[in-house]
């Protein structure tokens, strides 16, 4: 029988026991329709996986017993973070469960002067809905640990967040000589900080800011592809060049 998993934000584990409320109870005990004594998994988001039994139900209370402790290590592949402008509809939706599922670690939704999706009045539905597709994505990817989200951010909010990183990257479409072989080629160590503009294309002031700021500009090629493809593509590639080879 397949085993399930539930996240669990902030575990707290307290003589191997761990104490499930909310909805996480109601999916184990109302969806699963699991019983004491059955196995079910909880991840904490951080790489750690917490092999548990169903000890005690009550009432709205589920208390687990921990029979493991699994840790994954980081894999060969460094950090990523995606600077990617939001994009109206399901497609948004489809690029946070697709990137998670290839190893993101962070997306920060980044505003450019053609970003078309607007915050003022649902910036906390729509980021709450985000952070629950990456968490259901990491479960069923079978990920340890959940991507960060950050929160919608214009471009002159951007250096606390890129400040650290020792590579910067600018997917940009009128770059017509670098390509992202060669930034692989003369990557640095350390975490990976990549840009992807709106589908309206980056502005020219705005390419020069990211120049300023560190970011090698870059192309994958003569196809022009969609703002919710080229993450996937760029994870994808280094999913390759780092796990895979």
């Amino acid at each position: 029988m397949e085993v399930r998993r539930i996240f669990v934000d902030k575990l707290k584990m307290k003589n191997s026991m761990v104490l499930i409320t909310g909805p996480s109870c109601k999916y184990v005990l109302g969806v699963l329709r699991k019983t004491i004594g059955e196995r079910i998994d909880v991840m904490d988001g951080n790489g750690y996986l917490y092999h548990c039994l169903i000890h005690t139900v009550k009432g709205k209370e589920l208390y687990l017993h921990v029979v493991d402790v699994v840790h994954r290590p980081e894999g060969k592949r460094p950090k990523v973070t995606l600077l990617v402008s939001p994009i109206k509809g399901p497609r948004m939706d489809w690029l946070v469960e697709k990137a998670t599922e290839l190893g993101v670690d962070r997306i920060l939704p980044t505003l450019f002067r053609r970003t078309v999706v607007r915050f003022q009045d649902g910036e906390a539905e729509k980021c709450e809905r985000w952070k629950r597709i990456m968490i259901e994505a990491s479960r069923h990817s079978g990920r340890f640990s959940v991507p960060e989200l950050g929160p919608p951010t214009p471009l002159r909010g951007l250096p606390p967040y890129i400040d650290h990183f020792e590579n910067r990257w600018l997917l940009y479409e009128r770059e017509k000589s670098t390509t992202m072989k060669e930034v692989l080629a003369s990557q640095k160590n350390g975490s990976v900080c990549v840009a992807i503009g709106p589908e309206g294309g980056i502005e020219e002031g705005e390419a020069e800011w990211f120049e300023e700021h560190g970011f090698v500009p870059c192309t994958l090629g003569e196809n022009v592809l969609r703002t919710e493809t080229t993450p996937l593509v760029v994870l994808s590639v280094m999913l390759y060049e780092f796990n895979m080879r």
